[in-house]
């Protein structure tokens, strides 16, 4: 065989080893499944939900400062796999009124 031959050769079996250890790899790296985000994706989303309650709790009215809150808690709730419930309550969050500032 030739030495390019034998280079396509290497390249394919190496490539597919590769591709096999790459998800292995990302798998052993992702930690979302670990009690530790489990908890902290637990704690947002009831952050979430007491905003929610607020909102509701004030005629569906909430301020501008609380709609960024829920966003940047859904952000990262979301980003920790959370999704479902959290969403329509982010959803719900963002859709309404905005309280006037009292002066």
């Amino acid at each position: 065989m030739n030495q390019e031959a034998i280079t396509i050769i290497v390249a394919i079996i190496g490539s597919g080893g590769f591709g096999a250890l790459v998800p292995w790899v990302l798998n052993r790296i992702d930690n979302r499944r670990d009690p530790l985000h489990e908890g902290v994706k637990e704690l947002l989303f009831c952050k979430l939900e007491l905003l929610h309650r607020q909102m509701v709790d004030n005629g569906g009215v909430c301020t501008v400062e609380a709609k960024r809150t829920a966003e940047r808690i859904y952000l990262a709730y979301h980003g920790l796999g959370g999704n479902g419930v959290g969403t329509e309550m982010r959803n719900d969050i963002l859709d309404a009124h905005i309280q006037e500032d009292r002066q």
